[in-house]
């Protein structure tokens, strides 16, 4: 391979490397700004017991965020930020045998009352995404979505470099 054949060839894959960690920021941010609202606001109360430890794997499981106001007559029953609103979500906390009762949920339909107050957080699609759901994951997503534009753009500014040298 000569050596400008040898060139040609980084420019390409220095392009295509920029190309693809740019389009994939790109689709991110595109789906973030578009699907980023507030959570609703939920009340879940929990069986007697399950223990503190056991109520914060369910908590992660069901992407309920934001643990707050216990209610006065009812210590078990917690105020939460509900980033997960998908029905299945939904339908697994209704029916998961730890939790007593869940308030602003309508149950035989699996989703969040209309009129439910908002909460503190906000969510996105991401939340509602198998993988993406979870913050390390989507992180190690945009590292390294980051670091190939990263890659592919010191390659081409390299090679331009070189082109301005000769």
């Amino acid at each position: 391979m000569t050596p400008d054949e040898e060139g040609r060839r980084a420019r390409r894959h220095a392009t295509w490397y920029a190309a693809i960690g740019i389009t994939g920021l790109a689709a991110l941010a595109f789906a973030y700004w578009f699907s980023y609202e507030p959570a609703p606001g939920i009340r879940v109360e929990w069986q007697a017991g399950v223990t503190l430890e056991e109520q914060t794997a369910l908590e992660k499981r069901y992407m309920l965020s934001n643990r707050r106001a216990p209610h006065p007559e009812q210590p078990r029953s917690l105020a939460y930020d509900l980033l997960d609103t998908r029905r299945s979500n939904i339908r697994a906390l209704v029916q998961d045998p730890g939790v007593v009762d869940t308030n602003d949920i309508e149950d035989e339909w699996a989703r969040v009352r209309i009129g439910t107050a908002y909460g503190d957080r906000w969510m996105w699609i991401a939340h509602r995404t198998p993988l993406l759901r979870y913050a390390e994951i989507r992180w190690a997503l945009i590292v390294t979505l980051a670091t190939t534009a990263a890659f592919g753009l010191r390659g081409l500014l390299r090679r331009g470099d070189a082109r301005t040298r000769e």
